[in-house]
């Protein structure tokens, strides 16, 4: 069994991450957050204190550290010094530190590399990305031969309630709000379970240097709300779509060495209902 340590799992994706590989025993997982309990598998550690995050490092033989950290949005843009740390400086630092082991990394990075002036963007396109978020995102990413980078885009349910994530906000609006998507902001993201399976494969394979993961065909914000709808509302809520927004940063893979197929969006979001409903300790503030 793998052995593998998760970073960041207080958030979106790596709670998700670190539950799914532990119940179902897919690895032997490891989690680091700051501020958190505790216990055999678990280092409360705040990583900015680097050197602390090496000696965990140097002293367990991991097969693979999954990078979940980052400053996000509106934080990173008023925040670029934290930004430019912990988006662009700490994946390389962990890289650095894993280079001459056997462990290897797996940095999650985001479609915001992107300006989405044009959509359907590849591995090969220019980042060019605006603001001290897209930036740093697009300084941080791990490209080499040993170690591998997934640029996707997640969403998912947080067990931050003050989460930022598109899920999150409209699971905490009221049922009688009218509700506004955005029907020219094109998207090709996955949900943070998705994220999983996909990382599971990706070890399988042994699957190394750049990858966009996305499904087959984009969706628009409006689109995706009023499947959020369906999914999780059984279409109690209203949405109507709004115009006054443009931009595509769909994602599209022109790498052939990975054997694997991202499900449509009705399929991953019924999935990630019954995750929600299968850990209801973990989501309280949804009403499901």
């Amino acid at each position: 069994m793998k052995k593998v340590l998760i970073i960041g799992i207080k958030g979106m994706a790596g709670h998700l991450l670190f539950n799914y590989y532990l119940e179902n025993k897919i690895f032997e997982v490891f989690g680091m957050a700051r501020n958190i309990s505790t216990c055999e598998n678990i280092f409360n550690i705040d990583v900015s204190k680097s050197e602390e995050v090496e000696a965990i490092l140097n002293s367990h033989d991991f097969d693979y550290v999954i990078n979940c950290i980052g400053i996000l949005n509106e934080d990173a843009e008023n925040n670029p010094d934290k930004a430019i740390w912990f988006n662009s400086y700490f994946p390389h630092f962990l890289e650095k530190v894993l280079k001459n082991s056997q462990t290897k990394l797996i940095h999650i990075s985001t479609d915001c590399v992107f300006s989405g002036s044009r959509g359907e963007y590849t591995e090969k396109d220019v980042k060019d990305g605006i603001g001290f978020y897209a930036q740093s995102k697009a300084l941080g990413e791990i490209v080499n031969e040993k170690d591998l980078t997934i640029r996707t885009s997640i969403i998912g349910p947080e067990i931050n309630n003050q989460g930022i994530g598109l899920f999150h906000w409209f699971m905490t609006q009221t049922r009688e709000k009218i509700l506004k998507g955005y029907s020219e902001a094109f998207w090709s993201g996955i949900t943070t379970l998705q994220l999983a399976k996909v990382i599971v494969e990706a070890i399988s394979q042994d699957l190394r240097g750049l990858i966009q993961i996305a499904p087959k065909h984009k969706i628009d914000k409006h689109g995706l709300l009023v499947l959020f709808n369906q999914v999780f509302r059984n279409n109690e809520m209203m949405i109507e779509p709004y115009t006054g927004y443009k931009i595509n940063k769909s994602l599209v893979s022109i790498r052939t060495d990975f054997d694997y197929k991202v499900p449509g969006y009705q399929t991953m979001l019924e999935e990630q209902l019954q995750w929600i409903r299968n850990h209801p300790d973990l989501y309280k503030q949804y009403s499901i």
